[in-house]
């Protein structure tokens, strides 16, 4: 039995599971990812090869959540309880390689500012996108940035500030679902000067690049 089956059974032990319950290892996964599929004959949890070296309660409890999500019976358990913290805990001992000059600048504007000096810088990278401005990557400590942004340092700043919130917040974990934009997350992040016609800038500044994508 793989630790995707015992983590099946010990989630629902009062159903019974007529598809194969197949669980797989692979290199093409950023950081602590995972995803899971079903189709009429199996359910099948892709995770990343770090998972390997992770203890098995936790990696049940990641299993455990996605099972949640995929089959909308929502159930909790230890073992979810204890990826989740898991999880929130990488970002304090994920190695800091990654930095950029002009995002390290942000970066110290920021949390001088507005964290009091008091974060601990995380990983900095420069992404392409338009649709996706920034993010941040809990299980790997990693902001990243659109290069757009580098266009108007206000409006980089403004973001560096929400997904720096992300950082110091974290999320909510509730069952099935995890919020990222809680109330104290909200309220925070009402606190940046003008923000919203900060919100306005940035969508302008999306539409601008997506006509100049479309000319291209």
């Amino acid at each position: 039995m793989n630790l995707l089956e015992q983590a099946y059974q010990e989630l629902y032990p009062e159903r019974k599971e007529n598809r194969e319950l197949i669980l797989s290892y692979s290199g093409r996964f950023r950081g602590y990812n995972a995803n899971i599929r079903m189709n009429w004959g199996t359910i099948t949890i892709n995770a990343s090869r770090k998972w390997r070296g992770v203890s098995p309660d936790i990696q049940k409890g990641l299993y455990q959540e996605l099972l949640v999500r995929l089959l909308k019976v929502r159930k909790h358990s230890i073992n979810i309880d204890l990826y989740h913290n898991f999880i929130k805990s990488l970002s304090n001992v994920a190695p800091k390689t990654q930095t950029h000059p002009i995002l390290e600048l942000s970066f110290e504007r920021v949390n001088r500012q507005f964290f009091n000096g008091m974060l601990e810088q995380p990983n900095l990278r420069i992404g392409a996108g338009v649709n996706r401005l920034g993010t941040y990557e809990y299980a790997t400590d990693t902001v990243m940035l659109s290069r757009i942004l580098f266009e108007n340092t206000e409006l980089m700043d403004y973001v560096m500030y929400h997904e720096l919130l992300h950082k110091k917040h974290q999320y909510i974990a509730k069952p099935g679902r995890q919020l990222h934009h809680g109330k104290s997350f909200k309220e925070a992040e009402r606190r940046f000067p003008d923000s919203e016609r900060l919100e306005l800038e940035l969508n302008k500044l999306v539409r601008k690049h997506k006509r100049t994508s479309w000319f291209w």
